[in-house]
């Protein structure tokens, strides 16, 4: 829902995820009980328009539509069964060719609530919303720069 909001509305200044979806259909291959028990009985006209229902919640199907100054953090387990780390990983590469703003932190041996790291993860939530809200911390430079 983050990142379906991120590409409607410009009034998200920072925004934080943690183990989230970005492919559906790689998360119905590692998961194929989710289409029948979760993507069927949630998604109006599952059954009629598949391809483009589970396209329109892919967020790496359309990342060319994410702000770019909108810094993103991304939180994801490494030991998540329910969202694989991959889902973040490819996203994140997706980012890079975009250019926009975005910090993925991995962490070891996390579940998909990160609940063997839950101080550090809430550390990491609250210094992102510092620094990009409450202090106005400008956008990193996503320019190409360095010696």
């Amino acid at each position: 829902m983050t990142y379906i909001a991120l590409t409607k509305t410009n009034r998200i200044k920072a925004a934080v995820v943690g183990g989230a979806i970005s492919d559906v259909y790689e998360n119905i291959k590692d998961r194929p009980e989710m289409e029948t028990g979760v993507l069927a009985e949630l998604i109006p006209n599952y059954a009629e328009n598949k391809e483009e229902e589970v396209e329109k919640r892919s967020a790496i199907k359309w990342v060319d539509k994410f702000p770019k100054d909108v810094p993103l953090l991304m939180l994801h387990g490494n030991s998540d069964w329910r969202v694989k780390p991959e889902q973040s990983l490819r996203l994140a590469l997706e980012f890079e060719k975009h250019r926009i703003p975005y910090r993925l932190i991995m962490f070891e041996g996390g579940d998909h609530g990160i609940s063997e790291h839950k101080e550090e993860v809430n550390e990491q939530v609250l210094d992102w919303f510092e620094r990009y809200l409450k202090n106005g911390e400008p956008l990193p430079n996503m320019d190409y720069h360095g010696r």
